[in-house]
């Protein structure tokens, strides 16, 4: 099919790892639908996507109808998270002016001069504009466009749903917590059981927080034409139901399905989430040269524990200390990404290990040879997920680990640090029942007086033996990791032919050749030349 008579979609993915990569699974899906992709984003951003795109065969295959273009913001130095920053307040100099060049490159793609004005062949002009959840901006230029914007919600939709009500419990005065409300319940959140005020997403929390700063952080979401999550029916079945007013599912109608799980976006060739292909020659020299798998093969199958807090989060030295006795005292295998306390965040071009062994008990290593390895570098998480020795993960519960670890079946120990982490774990303990849930001790005397709304908790080491031992080696953790393997299942069924997601993505592609067919180039440039006047 040429591509001038597909439909055509912009994207702006924000540059996280853990959403850049969601985003790219979302448009391969859609570029074997017959869709033509044009990622739009800093000069920076697109550098770092061809880089990733070309080392990585398998995530974007040949042929995909797939343009990567830099909106020429002239700004190569400023880091990702620094250009993120400036765009932030709604408005202001560099907000308003990436917004016009993104108008400008929706324009410009459109034309039939494509090729010459940004080195692409022609395609239809854009249906839409697909964004992410931190580019507010993005929404802002399809409205002025006058086409329509579409929410790629990269994280749960429990956290969706408490945004879209975040407006509404600070109008009420319920937030931001203080120290005095962090037991309050909210039991009015569509599709959430009662929630205590802790358990809520970190940016709901946070005492500087004011009601102008929320509304314009989230009122957007409600105001998108379309709201694509990356879970499926078996994973949040009440969020899905209130938000889309579902008395089943897979609709045909997109109106009445304004909130479509499409999910989860793990690909059927297990692109791992660290920018690596799971396959052929990559999976060779991962099993024959990386220390944390050939470390693994020397285990008994579901032996182990795999413990990682993914590229953010990172303990203090205290707790590395406890967590060090509490794993040598629950007897069982370990294999522990290790990363020094306040470390930043780790990426895959960071494979370098780092020193550790002065932040842990001395002598440890030397106890716990043979069943326990603490490893400081770059690590194949999906890749160790999925290894037969590794029978149990301890986890911050990020969205994209859990959906890694349901996807391996592997069972959770599950202890949140922040973003939506702890609304995760609820559903996981709670609801799902594949999770074992780590408690803290009570907080000590300073952490309650303090006015962090939710203090960093601290995990005892024979809290940390006692859970490891429960997931490992009894009858708990056995529970558990057959409910995880069910649910795993139910979650592949609702990707393939004919289940509740697939069937979602093809409502949803059907949209996009319904508008493609109702619009022409002409008719495109009459209407948004005036848009960008």
């Amino acid at each position: 099919m040429e591509e001038a008579s597909m439909p055509h979609v912009v994207v702006c993915p924000d540059s996280a790892a853990g959403h850049n990569i969601p985003f790219l699974q979302f448009v391969r899906r859609l570029g074997a639908e017959g869709v033509v992709i044009t990622i739009a984003s800093s000069d920076r951003h697109i550098l770092e996507l061809k880089s990733l795109v070309g080392s990585s065969p398998d995530l974007i295959p040949q042929g995909l109808p797939l343009r990567l273009l830099g909106l020429r913001d002239n700004k190569p130095h400023l880091l990702n998270s620094e250009w993120r920053k400036l765009l932030r307040e709604p408005g202001s100099k560099e907000n308003l002016r990436v917004i016009h060049l993104l108008q400008e490159l929706v324009t410009d793609v459109a034309s039939s001069d494509s090729q010459q004005l940004r080195g692409v062949q022609p395609a239809g002009p854009p249906v839409c504009i697909i964004y992410d959840m931190f580019n507010v901006w993005a929404q802002t230029a399809a409205k002025e466009l006058r086409i329509e914007s579409h929410l790629l919600w990269v994280s749960p939709a429990c956290w969706a749903s408490c945004a879209m009500e975040a407006p509404r419990l600070f109008q009420d005065g319920r937030l931001p917590i203080t120290r005095d409300t962090r037991d309050m319940i909210f039991a009015d959140i569509p599709g959430l059981p009662p929630t205590r005020a802790m358990d809520l997403p970190a940016p709901l929390l946070e005492p500087s927080a004011s009601l102008g700063e929320i509304q314009k952080s989230f009122a957007h979401i409600s105001q998108a034409d379309v709201i694509l999550i990356n879970t499926c029916y078996a994973l949040e079945k009440p969020v899905l139901d209130a938000r889309s007013g579902n008395e089943g599912v897979g609709s045909s109608d997109l109106q009445a399905k304004h909130f479509l799980d499409i999910g989860p976006l793990l690909l059927e060739t297990s692109v791992l989430s660290d920018g690596g292909a799971a396959g052929g020659t990559t999976q060779q020299i991962l099993e024959e040269t990386d220390p944390c798998m050939l470390w693994l093969n020397t285990q008994a199958p579901n032996s182990v524990l795999f413990i990682s807090f993914g590229s953010w989060a990172t303990l203090s030295a205290r707790q590395l200390v406890e967590m060090a006795l509490g794993l040598e005292a629950s007897g069982a295998c370990f294999l522990w990404i290790l990363k020094p306390p306040n470390a930043g965040p780790s990426t895959a071009a960071s494979r370098t290990p780092v020193p550790v062994k002065e932040y842990l008990p001395p002598g440890f290593e030397e106890r716990i040879k043979g069943r326990g390895l603490c490893y400081s570098g770059w690590a194949p998480q999906m890749r160790i997920l999925k290894h037969p020795a590794v029978g149990g993960f301890l986890s911050h519960c990020g969205w994209n680990s859990s959906l890694e670890t349901l996807s391996a079946g592997v069972p959770v120990l599950a202890w949140p640090m922040n973003a939506e982490q702890h609304l995760i774990r609820r559903s996981f303990v709670d609801r799902l029942k594949v999770a074992i849930e780590l408690k803290a001790n009570a907080y000590t005397k300073d952490e309650l007086e303090s006015d962090v709304p939710r203090p960093v908790v601290f995990m005892s080491k024979e809290e940390i033996a006692r859970k490891a031992r429960s997931l490992m080696q009894e009858a708990e953790g056995q529970v558990v990791r057959e409910n995880i393997q069910k649910l795993w299942t139910e979650c592949l069924e609702a990707v393939a032919a004919g289940g509740s997601s697939r069937r979602n993505l093809e409502t949803y592609v059907r949209h996009l050749h319904i508008i493609a067919q109702s619009r022409s180039a002409s008719h495109f440039g009459k209407e948004n030349s005036a848009a960008m006047i």
